[in-house]
């Protein structure tokens, strides 16, 4: 929707440009700020003052051309572009606390072709964050009554930036049949962000005979399957 949208205004621009040195739109390109004929740079006027022009100067636009510089597009599809990922960590648990560090974190998601990869790496930490919260640290609890009893954060548990570990990126771009090639982004790192960590744990404590069955696995989780096992605490594995 804003490629399209963007397009409109672009158009827009060229229109009100070509008015305003007296060319016409077919042979002007918009670059480096500036709008110019197509192999005669000299002639050009630039994109601010086609901006200027177009809010601030209604005479000198077209008479077929409105004022401003806005457009409004909407985008529907018949079918879904899918992103995906994949995500890998390393853990160590402390047996004597029930502690789990994360010692190392590689995520690797496939959004299609990325607008701006900082943005990307953004999201991507948010929902990694958000998934190791949900396997290691957030939890409601409730009485018998169903009354909950993690109503606020000093009883319910977010980690913060000391609990989550510097995140190892690896972009894959793979186009999707979408204008620009573009595909959803954000959901991988909360989805798969659980597993990876559920997983890590549950690779570290099955030499000592634990089965781990639900999540989070907060300190008094992991003790209780330790128990389960009949295995003697006190001692660190990785």
């Amino acid at each position: 929707a804003a490629r399209q949208a963007s397009a409109k205004v672009r158009e827009k621009l060229i229109d009100i440009a070509a008015h305003l040195i007296e060319a016409a739109p077919r042979d002007l390109e918009i670059e480096s700020g500036a709008i110019s004929v197509r192999g005669t740079p000299a002639l050009h006027i630039a994109v601010a003052e086609v901006a200027s022009v177009a809010y601030h100067e209604r005479q000198r636009l077209p008479p077929d051309i409105s004022p401003g510089l806005e457009a409004t597009a909407h985008f529907h599809t018949s079918r879904p572009c899918h992103s995906n990922s994949c995500h890998a960590c390393i853990c160590e648990v402390d047996i004597g606390t029930g502690k789990v560090k994360l010692l190392r974190y590689i995520v690797s998601e496939d959004c299609g072709v990325m607008i701006n990869p900082m943005v990307v790496e953004g999201q991507i930490a948010g929902g990694v964050a958000q998934g190791i919260a949900g396997a290691l640290y957030e939890h409601m609890r409730y009485d018998e009554d169903g009354n909950p009893l993690t109503a606020t954060l000093l009883d319910y548990l977010p980690p913060t930036a000391a609990e989550i570990p510097e995140l190892e990126y690896g972009h894959i771009e793979t186009p999707s049949w979408a204008p620009g090639g573009h595909k959803g982004m954000g959901e991988g790192g909360a989805i798969g962000a659980p597993s990876a960590v559920f997983n890590a744990v549950a690779d570290a404590l099955a030499p000592l005979g634990v089965e781990l069955q639900r999540l989070p696995l907060d300190p008094n989780a992991l003790f209780e399957a330790l128990e389960a096992a009949g295995h003697r605490v006190g001692v660190q594995t990785r």
